[in-house]
């Protein structure tokens, strides 16, 4: 209900709309609105009433809850299904569940602060609470157990044009699965699949995003200072978590159909624009293998290409680069 009334007030954000309006419009008693409307207001919403006008939101708090993260989101499944928890281990695990119960495609687990995320390798992923988001998607492609690591490049290029999008700040895409904001890391994207291999197809993949937004310098502990970085630390403002949410969500969703439907060659040109070190050298360390080269792209099932100087190319598959 808090849901669909955010909705009725986020569509009239520059005007009123009165209670007898949204009454007819949920089905509900305008003694229910107004009882829900004091519910917003104690989580912190901003919502002026007006005799014979009617009521207008004027401000939203910065917290995240279902109710804000789903008002005014205009994608078809990706997060139309949200659940969100204040602190959680991790949002991999919870999807997980989610999935085994039988939640839909496009299911969002969302957390403002996760004490046991993990990034690639079993990384650890930082993320203070009220400052960051932590988000699980499920999905359910209709795809073979070969081409499940493109959903990690798909996923990085929706979260670079969100976050360039919103925020015209310098976004590059680090191979694999990191965003990069002036050479610092701002994002970690992890994907993990469910999958019949006797079959050779996808159940589920789970994909988790996590998103450095509004923390200080001095969130981040000492010897990452030079390597991760936030939002808030590139542009020098504090920027709405559940908007960058909802964007990252839409892009997700168009980017996320558009492989569907059309293949990763659509994807691929686009990772490439992003690429941080496309048409650069490299080396890449691969356990106790190194190669060097220059960055060449990605070939059409999303593998990074090197090419030594002996023009040879080298297939990465997996490791970091420098």
């Amino acid at each position: 209900m808090k849901h669909d009334l955010l909705q009725v007030l986020t569509e009239m954000k520059d005007g009123y709309v009165s209670g007898q309006q949204i009454s007819d419009r949920l089905g509900v008693s305008r003694t229910a609105v107004w009882k829900h409307m004091e519910d917003l207001r104690k989580e912190g919403y901003v919502i002026e009433a007006i005799p014979r006008k009617g009521y207008q939101l004027k401000a939203r708090p910065e917290t995240l809850s279902e109710a804000e993260i789903k008002a005014g989101l205009s994608t078809n499944k990706i997060g139309q299904t949200t659940f969100y928890k204040s602190k959680v281990t991790s949002t991999q695990t919870l999807a997980k569940e989610a999935y085994r119960e039988g939640t839909p495609h496009g299911t969002a687990i969302v957390a403002s602060e996760q004490t046991g995320g993990r990034g690639r390798m079993e990384r650890p992923w930082q993320s203070p609470e009220q400052t960051s988001i932590s988000v699980s998607i499920v999905v359910k492609p209709d795809i073979s157990i070969r081409e499940a690591p493109q959903l990690t490049l798909v996923t990085a290029v929706a979260a670079a044009e969100a976050l360039e999008q919103m925020t015209q700040l310098p976004v590059q895409i680090k191979w694999p699965n990191d965003i990069y904001i002036n050479n610092r890391k701002v994002s970690g994207i992890l994907t993990e699949m469910q999958a019949e291999a006797e079959v050779d197809k996808i159940q589920m993949m789970i994909v988790g995003i996590g998103l450095n937004i509004n923390q200080k310098q001095a969130h981040f502990p000492e010897d990452l200072r030079e390597k991760a970085t936030s939002l808030y630390v590139e542009s020098g403002k504090e920027w709405p978590r559940a908007y960058i949410l909802q964007a990252l969500f839409i892009a997700f969703e168009k980017w996320y159909d558009t492989w569907m439907e059309h293949g990763f060659d659509h994807i691929r040109e686009t990772w490439e624009k992003y690429a941080a070190l496309y048409e650069r050298p490299v080396k890449a360390m691969q356990g106790n293998k190194t190669v060097v080269g220059h960055m060449i792209g990605i070939n059409r099932e999303g593998v990074l290409q090197l090419k030594d100087q002996h023009g040879e190319v080298h297939l990465i598959y997996s490791g970091d680069l420098e």
